[in-house]
């Protein structure tokens, strides 16, 4: 797959937590089984405990986090922090080089919704996106 067209972006992360609640239909974080292993690990609990507590499988039989209360059952609301900020999952880790939020001219329309950092602080280097599309890229290679 062809790496999208992209502009210019800024990108400053202002801790909202905005990219971790609920928007309309969008509460999903997609897990696979590494992601759980290692979200597992980081909580010193079994992937089958991890998968019972934080987990569930949709309709289409995608592993995803839970929602609770419009947020990320991994996300701590009072700080808006991740709780398991260093196993996050590949979707989380390339937030927000979505190709689905870039174009030719910078963040498609209506992206920032999802993001008040999106337009702000320093424009990111091209291959620092172009490595996020990647990580993306194989981790669904990986799951067909």
């Amino acid at each position: 797959m062809k790496s999208p067209a992209i502009g210019q972006l800024r990108f400053e992360c202002t801790g909202c937590g905005l990219c971790c609640t609920q928007r309309g239909g969008y509460a999903h974080v997609y897990v696979n089984d590494a992601e759980v292993a290692d979200l597992a690990a980081l909580l010193a609990m079994t992937p089958g405990k991890f998968r019972r507590r934080y987990t569930f499988v949709d309709e289409l039989g995608w592993r995803q986090l839970r929602f609770r209360d419009g947020a990320c059952t991994v996300l701590d609301t009072a700080t808006n922090r991740c709780t398991v900020y260093a196993a996050r999952p590949v979707q989380c880790r390339t937030f927000p080089y979505w190709p689905e939020l870039m174009g030719p001219r910078g963040w498609r329309q209506g992206a920032k919704v999802l993001c008040e950092g999106m337009g702000r602080g320093p424009v990111i280097p091209r291959e620092e996106i172009a490595a996020a599309i990647r990580e993306l890229e194989e981790r669904d290679r990986s799951e067909d």
